[in-house]
């Protein structure tokens, strides 16, 4: 424990002697990890079953067809989704989903915003927090109950700090009232939603597709496989009632989770995350170990005496590291406390265009980032920034450094 002690002792003290130094540090090592950070929660929020849609790895997703010839042939018609839902008897319940465009009223204020008919299933089956009020059920939506439901900043857009349900508003010329608010989330791998109305008022216009996106949750004991293969057999007996062909095969279907991935982009989580973050250790890394030369030589002589007295290589190699990696650990927590600051800055800078409200790309940092990613990162930033001026300065000669030689 001594030994810490003292480690830490002489690193403060270095420190205090060259401020200008530590400042680059851990400016630098903040900067590096907010970035590191967004990556980090990007993929973890696109990978993982994080709520709102908790049962990601156990709904099979589909819209659209392709003939034998490669064909687009569209989706499955509207009025026939039920029909194939009942031929899927392993399932546990399905989501429809519809997105639009059009005229959004409160109040004599009046946005052209998108928006999502949905019915009661997609409640059931993505787990959205409501922050105020509930959901419309399917009962409601055939009872053609004229409810909505709002993302949280979508609400805050129209409505300030009142409270909202309750509250009217009008949608391509029908008003709607408002039944819940749901926290945002982020939305980078999915639509973009921030307005759900219930499918029976679904006129199909502007975009005039005839069918939904369509998603079926199985139960949790059912493999995937056996899940793509039960959504491939409907899906051809459809198509074959229609006296049509389509190119449907099991590995060809997705779980939700598989599609935000590869909206996300499977080779960019594959391989442009990983080289990316290399980049972001490695270039602040380089120029930190140039400065970092430089400053050790200061400890030359006192590495030297050190050494002379019986000092052991490791600890003349702790006594040097131990200065960077306390750096490290205080750019890395400075890195954590400006991840939300930056994140909400990319967003309004890059994209978002003002009408869809204004989603950070992060919504909350996760823990496991945290412990798994930015942890172990650090520790592998110091050792590449500081590892290896450490080594040098701790192998260098003891005479030739104390007769005033080489440092």
């Amino acid at each position: 424990m001594n030994k810490w002690k003292n480690y830490l002792r002489s690193a403060l003290c270095s420190i205090g002697h060259n401020k200008v130094y530590a400042l680059f540090c851990v400016i630098g090592t903040a900067f590096t990890f907010v970035f590191i950070i967004i990556m980090l929660q990007l993929v973890y929020d696109t990978t993982s079953d994080k709520a709102p849609f908790v049962n990601g790895d156990r709904t099979i997703v589909f819209s659209t067809f392709q003939d034998m010839n490669g064909r687009d042939v569209g989706g499955i018609y509207s009025k026939s989704t039920a029909w194939l839902m009942e031929r899927i008897r392993t399932k546990e319940d399905y989501f429809m989903y519809y997105n639009s465009v059009g005229e959004v009223a409160v109040n004599d204020v009046y946005k052209t915003l998108s928006f999502a008919f949905v019915n009661g299933g997609y409640w059931k089956i993505n787990q959205f927090h409501f922050i105020e009020g509930r959901p419309f059920t399917e009962q409601e939506c055939l009872n053609k109950d004229a409810y909505v439901v709002l993302r949280e900043d979508m609400a805050g857009m129209f409505f300030k700090r009142e409270s909202v349900v309750g509250k009217k508003m009008e949608i391509q010329g029908r008003e709607y009232t408002v039944i819940g608010v749901v926290r945002n989330f982020p939305t980078y791998a999915i639509r973009a939603d921030g307005i759900w109305i219930p499918h029976v008022f679904n006129s199909f216009s502007p975009r005039g597709f005839g069918y939904y996106d369509l998603g079926v949750l199985f139960p949790r004991d059912v493999p995937v496989q056996n899940m793509k293969e039960d959504v491939a057999v409907a899906v051809k007996d459809y198509w074959r009632q229609i006296n049509m062909q389509v190119d449907v095969k099991p590995e060809n279907l997705y779980t939700f989770r598989e599609a935000r991935i590869d909206n996300f982009g499977s080779d960019l989580y594959a391989y442009g995350i990983p080289v990316a973050i290399l980049l972001l250790l490695l270039i602040p890394a380089i120029n930190i170990v140039t400065l970092n030369m430089a400053n050790v030589d200061n400890y030359s002589d006192e590495i030297a005496l050190k050494r002379a007295l019986g000092a052991g290589l490791g600890d003349s190699f702790m006594q040097v590291i131990s200065e960077i990696a306390l750096l490290v650990i205080v750019g890395a927590i400075l890195g954590i406390f400006l991840t939300y600051p930056v994140a909400d800055w990319i967003s309004v800078s890059f994209f978002n265009n003002g009408d869809e409200g204004q989603i950070s790309l992060i919504e909350d940092l996760d823990y496991l980032v945290i412990l798994c990613g930015v942890f172990p990162l650090s520790l592998l930033f110091t050792l590449l920034s500081g590892g290896i001026p450490a080594y040098i300065i701790a192998r260098k000669n003891i005479a030739t450094v104390l007769k005033g030689g080489s440092k």
